[in-house]
């Protein structure tokens, strides 16, 4: 009983935190429905966890808590991935900015000499 509290009032603060993030213009409305849908699934879970059994062997998996498990890792997956891509993009951009800066420090450079 205490696990599940504690688990309804993590997933209570994130969904909170979400919403304020979402306040701030930090997280855009797709994401906010995204992650308030994850923390609600989360509570409901906590709440009843044989229907996280049903839902298992509805998809074929044995238990609730694999289900549950396998979710994750394909969630931190995706969130893994995403964060590569961003970084590679972020990578090209600074490279961008760098070499614009290079060539135009280069010009006023050549401007002062003469």
């Amino acid at each position: 009983m205490l696990f599940q509290i504690a688990i309804i009032a993590f997933a209570l603060i994130m969904l909170l935190r979400t919403w304020k993030q979402h306040s701030a213009q930090k997280v855009t409305k797709q994401w906010l429905v995204l992650w308030a849908v994850v923390w609600l699934v989360i509570i409901a879970v906590a709440i009843a966890p044989q229907t996280a059994d049903a839902i298992a062997a509805i998809v074929g998996v044995g238990r609730g808590a694999d289900l549950f498990v396998y979710i994750a890792i394909l969630f931190l997956l995706y969130a893994e991935y995403r964060t590569l891509v961003r970084t590679k993009k972020l990578h090209e951009q600074q490279t961008e900015l760098v070499r614009r800066i290079a060539i135009e420090n280069a010009r006023h450079g050549e401007h002062e000499e003469r």
